[in-house]
């Protein structure tokens, strides 16, 4: 009688029984997430993975995360995004412009899930809403059509305001965009715009500040993206030592010392592009996946940066924080 050591013996001493087991148990295929942060902190990147995890899926378990970190530096996305395209990952996680046109451009098919702070439809990065098309879908935090809002933050703080500053990525196609209707909103109201357009990836951000002095600007807008984001310390700095209050499009801003924040969750976002990434996983096509838009958005206050400069917030602006920064 042949012991079952026996089996296992002759089995691993033989090549055709290897094969047999191999092909008698296959492998399920691991899926891979491919992830461009483009700044630290990345305000995406934890509430992505803890949802990550609430829906089943345990890193180095039943998922591969492959995380690529761009601090800032726009010019090194093409080569980050190539890397994951090239490991052939099942979901590319694009939640910046510049990753997203650096995957385009190599006419990749791979599923991806992306943030478009302008209309992605009239930029013509999806067909509509409800029928992306192609292989991109993914959520627009409407970060633009909160422009006329905040202007009237600032207004409501500072009634008596004439000169504003827009410190502003020029290289960057939202930024841009963002600029030009910032600069409309603005002279309704009849405000003057000073322009603080800055070159990345190292800008000459004293000089920007001391322009905003020269001028005599009262209240500073700092556009959000990538490039500004990874200078976040330097500008809140900056505007405090000048004592310019900074108004700013997310809360990341206001925690780190800008007067004031409103926009869409980051939370929230990170959420929900973890959601759409699962339904891919699952087998959905980007296509017919919605582009979905915001629907939590956060206003935060900081407190400690009022004090600080001198300024009183109106009791209306108060209550409707969501936050407040001590």
């Amino acid at each position: 009688m042949t012991s079952r050591r026996q089996v296992v013996v002759a089995m691993a001493a033989c090549p055709l029984g290897i094969s047999l087991v191999s092909n008698a148990q296959p492998t399920k295929d691991i899926p891979r997430i491919g992830y461009v942060s483009s700044q630290t902190p990345d305000w995406y990147l934890e509430s992505f993975r803890q949802r990550l995890r609430e829906l089943g899926y345990l890193e180095g378990s039943n998922l591969v995360f492959e995380l690529r970190r761009a601090e800032g530096r726009l010019k090194e996305m093409p080569g980050l995004v190539r890397d994951l395209i090239e490991k052939n990952v099942s979901v590319l996680v694009l939640l910046n412009l510049a990753a997203l046109d650096a995957a385009r451009k190599t006419g990749t098919t791979i599923p991806i899930v992306t943030l478009s702070s302008i209309d992605p439809v009239k930029s013509g990065l999806v067909a509509s809403l409800a029928k992306p098309g192609g292989n991109i879908t993914g959520l627009t935090n409407l970060q633009r059509d909160l422009n006329a809002k905040r202007l009237e933050l600032v207004r409501e703080i500072f009634p008596r305001l004439s000169r504003l500053a827009i410190l502003w990525d020029a290289n960057g196609p939202g930024p841009k965009v963002a600029f030009a209707e910032y600069q409309a909103v603005a002279k309704s109201l009849k405000l003057h715009v000073q322009s603080l357009a800055l070159q990345g990836p190292a800008p000459d951000l004293e000089a920007a500040f001391q322009a905003a002095v020269t001028e005599k600007a009262e209240a500073l807008i700092v556009v959000s993206n990538p490039m500004l984001g990874a200078h976040l310390a330097t500008v809140t700095s900056l505007a405090m030592q000048r004592r310019i209050p900074l108004i700013s499009e997310n809360e990341n801003w206001a925690n780190a010392g800008a007067l004031i924040s409103y926009g869409a969750s980051l939370r929230e976002l990170g959420r929900r592009f973890a959601s759409l990434t699962h339904r891919i996983l699952q087998g959905a096509k980007p296509s017919d996946l919605p582009f979905e838009q915001s629907t939590v958005f956060e206003m935060v206050l900081n407190m400690k940066a009022a004090k600080a400069l001198g300024i009183t917030i109106p009791p209306t602006i108060q209550v409707r924080a969501t936050k407040v920064v001590e």
